[in-house]
């Protein structure tokens, strides 16, 4: 590809894409689209959720693929850009102790109270474990990390690995944050066409299930075939060879940043992941410039997300080589500075 590169606003759309998505479809995690247009009619807007404890989760609030993802982007930003799993790992085990380990899935939560007795945070590769979306959320931070100058497909195929592997050994879910890394990659750098998003991505993984599923929604979309029939016949399920192209196909067909989210948090099933997914390549594509402010004012953690997003890029851009401070190395000088908000848990 090109030299084309991002600029702060896709970050910042980007992120608070993924945030925006998470959030919208939290309330209504594994419902089917018919429960979703029987209570609300659609959603386009916030609404809170009401656990069976009777513990209520405020409208506006993101779940755990977008706290991963950001406690990612923390430690990328400490660390110009360089991937630290013990780094990452410390922020997750934060994460598991606090109101976020409500989100966390068992595979995770299992693998990290593992790494907090064994302080390894590189679980094994293990071909038979599945590979669900709200892992392959981590590669938003991977893709962004990589949308600026030249494009090392090697590095971030490993970084994305490295991402998985804090928690997950499948093949299958590697493939699956390497696939959502290149498509923010892709939509991030805006040097192709989003109809194309999909099919290139496919070629990028080259072969697997996933590459499949993303090659039928290229196929689908050239077709003319409308988005909803679409994620009707993908399936919105949990499983990442479901939701990941779903995420795809909903921000392909978007003329707008919301029409992305809408359509992907109302197709119901793995809600906010599709949503997270959805609205960081949409973000990424359209820019935080066209977000609807509603949608932005209304979202909770958006101060910190705010806050993150130009850390994170200056990350990025240390890590390209376009920023050099002369205090970096010098004995007694500061660390780079991360995000002054306090970690959105």
């Amino acid at each position: 590809m090109g030299r084309a590169s991002a600029n702060e606003d896709r970050f910042l759309g980007c992120l608070l894409g993924l945030a925006i998505g998470d959030a919208l479809g939290m309330p209504v995690e594994g419902w089917p689209r018919q429960r979703i247009a029987e209570r609300f009619g659609r959603i386009d807007g916030y609404h809170p959720r009401l656990f069976p404890d009777g513990t209520e989760i405020k409208a506006g609030e993101f779940s755990d693929e977008s706290d991963v993802a950001l406690c990612i982007v923390e430690s990328l930003t400490a660390n110009n850009g360089v991937l630290d799993p013990d780094n990452i790992g410390a922020r997750l085990l934060f994460l598991a102790r606090g109101e976020s380990k409500r989100w966390l899935s068992t595979t995770t939560l299992a693998a990290i109270t593992t790494a907090e007795e064994t302080l390894d945070f590189r679980v094994p590769l293990d071909e038979d474990a599945p590979a669900t979306g709200d892992v392959a959320v981590r590669g938003v931070p991977i893709g962004l990390l990589h949308a600026l100058d030249t494009f090392d497909p090697g590095q971030l195929r490993a970084d994305a690995e490295g991402v998985v592997r804090l928690t997950h050994g499948s093949p299958a879910a590697i493939a699956a944050a390497t696939a959502v890394a290149y498509g923010v990659n892709l939509a991030a750098r805006g040097e192709v066409p989003r109809e194309r998003w999909a099919r290139e991505t496919a070629s990028f993984l080259d072969s697997g299930e996933l590459a499949a599923s993303l090659a039928n929604v290229a196929n689908l979309f050239d077709a003319g075939i409308a988005v909803q029939n679409i994620l009707a016949r993908l399936g919105t399920g949990t499983a990442a060879v479901e939701s990941v192209p779903a995420g795809f196909a909903a921000a392909m067909a978007a003329g707008a940043f919301e029409d992305a989210v809408f359509e992907a948090v109302n197709a119901g099933g793995d809600a906010d992941t599709v949503g997270a997914i959805g609205g960081a390549l949409a973000g990424a594509g359209f820019g935080a410039g066209d977000i609807p402010q509603r949608l932005i004012d209304d979202l909770e953690g958006r101060i910190y997300v705010s806050l993150a997003a130009p850390w994170f890029y200056r990350a990025a851009q240390r890590r390209a080589g376009r920023v050099i401070d002369l205090r970096l190395g010098e004995p007694g000088a500061d660390p780079p500075p991360g995000p002054t908000a306090p970690p959105r848990v």
